[in-house]
């Protein structure tokens, strides 16, 4: 969004923000009319870096494609500058008149939207230019056409439109793999025009707009002033899992505060549901509560055969626990599960390894062998894992390659993964405003792990990234530590579980004597750090050697 000549002139990238936060159209014509100042530059953002690295790089590999198969191509220079844009415009329909097969960083300016098109690919269809004309393609990693990228063709082919004296009979997105997916202009105009006049009259008409969290928060430049927003006003966007709708309902009943829900009483406002109302009440009144006394507690939830610590299978000394790690952008954009980290209950720990297709498809056979083995030799074990990615990707690798998907059906058959994070989100409540198993470690080791060489999951994508080209075993050992600091934590977590189904809200063992209405209700617990409570008998330096129960 820029005002040039007195006209605020948009980008196709201005109307998928608007569609995805009106907030941040607001913010931005704040900033081009001068009455706000710019948000400080963010900090580097690593996924946005290495996502428009390989984005450039795909881009640029297209274009080499194009160059191979003897076709003529004219590059526009790019110019940000509004008479640079109009000139950067005038080349573009020069090489378009010419004939050229390719216009590489097509470039539009009209007096309200302007932009660059990666690629415009010449049609012989007839046109204003002759008998050829010329359709629309952008690279895009995704292996999969998204809205945004339709939108953004469609909004450039308005003013091809415009250029050529015809309308392009087909918008191309190249995905990651190098596929050329075809979408035709016609199923998606309508609804394009409909967005830009969204967005066109929400700048006429400056409705009042606030700051709610969204999907597009990870990538948009106001993130944090929005986020400082939130904490400076309690906002109840903080209390973990509320959904937007609650949230308006919150404060169309007056709560608009953490502490003002922590302390609600009484039935719950409309549009809010009974259990719902009693789970946000408990979630606010632990965030409050860790705010005020400065250590972590959690709430155990009544037993419900089949949830929660119910879950919990009986412990088996053949007990694994499986995290992945996994670049994204590998296999230019299809992604790769390159290390596979498996622990015990001993302390054991391997690690299976895959830097290309086939050893991903050797990994995937080799661990589904492994689980398999060691269900043959201990019948009552299971594989524990914290959210489900570590399923879904087996589901996906033994799909992709068709190896062992008959051995994996039947350990999911037989009920042998285990996904903490369900237990957790089902069986308890803690104090903190993300349950990651970050989060977490607070209640079993008393801290959050020690950052190592590499801290994270991005941290991990740009480690594999960087070993990728550098090929240093150092950095491999880096990520296997990091790997196994996770497996370790895993297995800690299902341990303090196990202990929690001890509690007088809990259940003991055997699981089949469990009922649902074996408990009194939930009391809140002081977590190590607070030294009260049952929760004192979780000590804190829980090792990776303990066998378990």
């Amino acid at each position: 969004m820029q005002l040039v000549e007195g006209r605020l002139v948009l980008s196709p990238t201005d109307l998928t923000k608007h569609l995805a936060c009106p907030h941040v159209t607001t913010l931005d014509q704040q900033v081009a009319d001068g009455r706000l100042g710019p948000p400080p530059a963010p900090d580097a953002d690593l996924g946005a870096t290495l996502a428009a690295v390989h984005g450039t790089g795909h881009e640029k590999a297209y274009l080499e494609s194009l160059r191979a198969d003897g076709l003529s191509i004219v590059e526009i220079a790019p110019d940000l500058d509004p008479a640079g844009r109009r000139a950067a415009e005038a080349q573009t329909l020069d090489a378009m008149r010419a004939g050229a097969d390719v216009v590489y960083q097509a470039s539009f300016m009209d007096d309200r939207w302007g932009g660059q098109a990666d690629f415009l690919l010449r049609t012989e269809q007839p046109s204003g230019l002759g008998n050829w004309s010329y359709d629309i393609a952008d690279t895009k990693l995704a292996r999969s056409l998204k809205v945004p990228a339709l939108l953004q063709m469609a909004t450039y082919a308005e003013r091809l439109t415009v250029l050529q004296g015809t309308a392009p009979t087909n918008l191309y997105v190249v995905t990651g793999d190098g596929e050329r997916r075809p979408w035709r202009l016609l199923d998606v105009s309508a609804y394009a025009r409909r967005a830009r006049v969204r967005l066109e009259r929400a700048l006429r008409d400056r409705p009042v707009t606030e700051a709610v969290p969204v999907s597009h928060c990870r990538q948009c430049r106001w993130s944090v002033p929005c986020e400082q927003g939130w904490q400076a006003a309690d906002d109840v966007t903080q209390v973990a899992f509320l959904r937007a709708d609650h949230r308006l309902a919150l404060r169309e009943a007056g709560v608009g505060t953490v502490a003002a829900l922590a302390a609600a009483i009484g039935p719950a406002p409309t549009g809010i549901g009974p259990s719902a109302w009693e789970r946000m009440t408990g979630q606010a009144r632990l965030q409050v509560a860790e705010r005020v006394a400065g250590t972590p507690s959690y709430d155990l939830l009544p037993p419900q055969a089949g949830f929660g610590l119910l879950r919990l299978p009986e412990p088996d000394p053949g007990d694994v626990y499986l995290d992945f790690e996994g670049d994204p952008f590998a296999e230019d954009g299809e992604g790769r599960e390159y290390l596979a980290g498996i622990g015990d209950r001993h302390g054991g720990f391997q690690t299976l390894w895959a830097h290309s297709r086939a050893e991903e498809s050797a990994l995937t056979a080799r661990l589904v062998d492994l689980l398999l083995a060691r269900w043959r030799a201990h019948p009552g074990m299971h594989v524990y894992h914290y959210a489900p990615y570590e399923t879904s990707a087996l589901k996906r690798l033994t799909g992709r390659y068709g190896v062992r998907e008959a051995e994996l059906d039947q350990l999911l058959r037989g009920e042998r993964f285990v996904d903490l994070y369900a237990v957790v989100r089902q069986g308890l409540q803690i104090s903190k405003p993300s349950y990651s198993i970050k989060c977490l470690e607070h209640f079993y080791w008393g801290h959050v792990r020690q950052d190592g060489a590499v801290s994270d999951g991005l941290g991990s994508v740009e480690a594999y990234e960087r070993w990728l080209v550098e090929h240093d075993p150092a950095i491999l050992a880096q990520l296997e530590a990091y790997n196994r600091v996770d497996v370790e934590s895993t297995a800690a977590l299902h341990r303090w579980l196990e202990e929690r189904r001890d509690e007088p809200t809990g259940c003991v063992w055997p699981a089949h004597r469990c009922s649902p209405g074996s408990s009194s209700g939930t009391a809140a617990r002081a977590g190590p750090a607070g030294g009260t409570s049952s929760a004192s008998r979780t000590s804190t330096s829980t090792s990776w050697s303990a066998t378990g129960r």
